[in-house]
């Protein structure tokens, strides 16, 4: 019978991990695992069969109580076997014992062994759907404005007012990526409005209305050559167009810009896509699951 264990992973772990990532040429595939372990070497496990790894798993905490499983993956020989399930129940007893309240992942859209694995008696449910567009065309943004007068926020508690009623944030379950590292997510709260609004990096909050009333919301950062669209909440096909674009016009030429939503209507969604399409548009689909633990 084979042996199943888990433990914290180290540095020594590093090659072996990187091994069950199979999109990447092998050197790439070890210098960004070696690069992401070093920038942070906590909250990384494995599973181990027979001693040897075959899973692994980065658990991070972008706030308090707040926890965000990342590049989990399990072995090809192991997928199917348990391996996966038995794993996923380890590190939430490790991140409860951490304090986390929630905690939740990313997976792609038609990742259905993921989805089989978190659901069920794991009590991981769907609790959003995301769509991001990467490298969207610019040019358009500054008709885009017109449709609707844009101004920056300054007040983060009237925004989360505006926002706790509408159903693009109950959707997203109130989260977006992370203003200081695009490969995290975290909570839409009044910490991070304030940190938006307020903080001292390139970013804000984008307001589109017309007669003194809100009709959109988009949240807005850079990192490195790129402006992301945070999380763009609408009330109206016109508002979240001309919000999503006043967020867009403050991008440098030289930067690449891209939006991501959730729980936006179907008729806001082909507008995005077709007001910024261009040659080099992707598109990438996926989902939120989680639980409180």
């Amino acid at each position: 019978m084979d042996e199943l264990t888990f433990r914290q992973a180290d540095r020594a772990d590093v090659p072996k991990m990187a091994g069950l990532f199979t999109k990447r040429p092998p050197k790439e595939r070890v210098s960004r695992m070696t690069n992401r372990f070093e920038e942070e070497p906590d909250g990384w496990y494995v599973a181990l069969v027979n001693g040897e790894v075959a899973g692994c798993c980065q658990a991070v905490f972008p706030r308090p109580k707040d926890c965000w499983l990342q590049w989990m993956r399990i072995g090809p020989k192991a997928q199917g076997s348990g391996v996966g399930g038995a794993f996923a129940d380890y590190v939430d007893r490790q991140v409860q014992a951490k304090g986390a309240d929630v905690v939740r992942l990313n997976t792609m859209l038609g990742n259905e062994r993921v989805h089989g694995m978190m659901g069920g008696g794991r009590g991981y449910t769907e609790w959003a759907r995301w769509t991001r567009w990467t490298r969207l065309a610019q040019k358009p943004s500054a008709g885009l404005t017109r449709l609707r007068p844009v101004s920056h926020a300054d007040d983060a508690d009237a925004v989360l007012a505006w926002l706790e009623g509408q159903v693009g944030y109950q959707a997203s379950f109130a989260a977006v990526t992370c203003p200081d590292d695009f490969r995290k997510t975290v909570s839409l709260d009044r910490a991070l409005l304030q940190e938006l609004i307020r903080g001292k990096r390139r970013g804000g909050c984008v307001l589109a209305g017309s007669n003194g009333e809100i009709e959109a919301a988009a949240l807005y950062a850079v990192q490195g050559r790129e402006l992301r669209v945070l999380q763009l909440v609408a009330a109206t096909t016109a508002g979240g167009l001309a919000a999503a674009a006043g967020a867009l016009r403050e991008a440098k030429p030289v930067e690449r810009v891209s939006i991501q939503l959730a729980g936006a209507s179907s008729e806001l969604a082909r507008a995005i896509q077709r007001s910024f399409a261009g040659r080099h548009v992707k598109k990438h689909e996926f989902y939120v699951f989680g639980k409180r633990l």
